[in-house]
């Protein structure tokens, strides 16, 4: 029902919420959704009210996606005009969306529907990450469940805001300290934290033997591992933590869902220099990025964390240098060492993003990760 960015109904006041569908022959529809909203006091924006003088009508409504607190999506059996982009109108509004703020989803129970418009249900339905759709088969029906939908949000987000500064904070504190000086083994760290702050996993279940049996299985043997099948794991709950160890990594997840994968990055060349091979770092990075995805499905179903902050470091790298994996095998013996430091993190701008795109977004975060990384190992 919910995807995009959460926060408290209760701190902004007077709440927009953008109503977003097809509008030929929806018109029940959208009057019984405006009624739902404005009765519980919100403000509605919608398509229909822009003057018809605006030059671009469809700017006009992106912009006041983005100006709105929550989007509220109706899905009906028809897909609508192709735009210039191929996508249509209402498509367009749920892309704009779905990155920045809630996206409330409702779709109309129907038989058959035009083929474009089932392509894009199922994509909501990807990006949601399970989510439950409200269904409805009348105005009176999606009235009442536009009215559901909103009072279970303000429930939901009532522990608080989603504070980007504060889930940075959290993730940092996740990073291994600085060892200047010392030689070692790079590591690559991914650090997850998410929000609302708030508990997601009890102390009795941080305790649970099945908890520690499955998040072992699916780090050393599920599709996207960060742990060595070969290896011994031993898993040990610290304070408010959940620690799985071997010798060449580890995964950590606290109470408040924060997720810690630690990977050694480098594996000494027998032939030449030891380097970090950007293939093998973006590699790694896509599978831990893919392990917190799941890893959060596990500890927190119920998605009472919405928001995500990934923050990648390289630790203990010193002078090691980034090479391509072609740029290594070109000149083996000789690079340029790196100035980057012991420790080299960085973070997505904004670093702040909704909780599905570690399962549906991956590439991206790992090509911007990676490029971050380079920049910073090559300065």
């Amino acid at each position: 029902m919910t995807g995009g960015c959460v926060a408290p109904l209760v701190e902004s006041g007077c709440v927009k919420v953008f109503v977003s569908s097809l509008i030929s022959g929806y018109e029940r529809y959208r009057a019984a959704a405006v009624e739902a909203v404005e009765s519980l006091g919100h403000q509605v924006v919608k398509a229909e009210d822009f003057p018809a003088l605006v030059a671009s009508p469809q700017r006009a409504c992106l912009a006041a996606v983005r100006e709105a607190d929550i989007v509220v999506l109706l899905l009906g059996v028809r897909y609508g005009a192709v735009q210039f982009s191929g996508l249509s109108a209402t498509h367009e509004e749920y892309r704009e969306a779905r990155d920045s703020r809630p996206v409330l989803v409702f779709v109309e129970s129907a038989d058959h529907r035009e083929a474009l418009q089932q392509s894009f249900i199922d994509e909501v339905q990807d990006w949601s990450s399970g989510h439950i759709r409200v269904g409805y088969a009348s105005p009176e029906q999606l009235r009442s469940g536009v009215v559901r939908a909103l009072h279970e949000y303000e429930l939901a987000t009532a522990v608080g805001p989603v504070d980007e500064a504060e889930m940075l904070q959290r993730a940092n504190l996740l990073l291994p300290l600085p060892r200047p000086g010392m030689l070692g083994v790079p590591e690559l760290v991914l650090a997850v934290a998410g929000g609302p702050h708030q508990q997601v996993i009890r102390p009795t279940e941080l305790e649970d033997q099945q908890l520690a049996r499955d998040l072992q299985r699916e780090a050393a043997f599920g599709d996207n591992p960060v742990l060595d099948s070969r290896e011994g794991t031993r898993a040990a709950v610290r304070g408010n933590s959940l620690v799985l160890e071997q010798n060449t990594g580890s995964v950590l997840v606290d109470a408040a869902g924060s997720i810690c994968v630690i990977q050694h990055a480098r594996e000494r060349d027998p032939i030449g220099m030891a380097a970090l091979i950007e293939e093998d770092i973006a590699g790694m990075l896509g599978r831990a990025v893919h392990f917190t995805g799941w890893t959060l499905d596990r500890i927190d179903p119920l998605r009472r964390v919405s928001d995500v902050v990934v923050v990648a470091c390289l630790s203990s790298a010193g002078y090691a240098p980034w090479r391509t994996r072609a740029e290594h095998a070109a000149s083996p013996n000789r690079a340029m060492m790196s100035m980057g430091g012991d420790n080299t993190t960085v973070t997505l701008t904004p670093a702040r993003r909704p909780r599905p795109a570690l399962l549906h977004d991956t590439n991206r975060i790992v090509e911007d990760l990676v490029a971050l990384l380079r920049r910073e190992r090559r300065r």
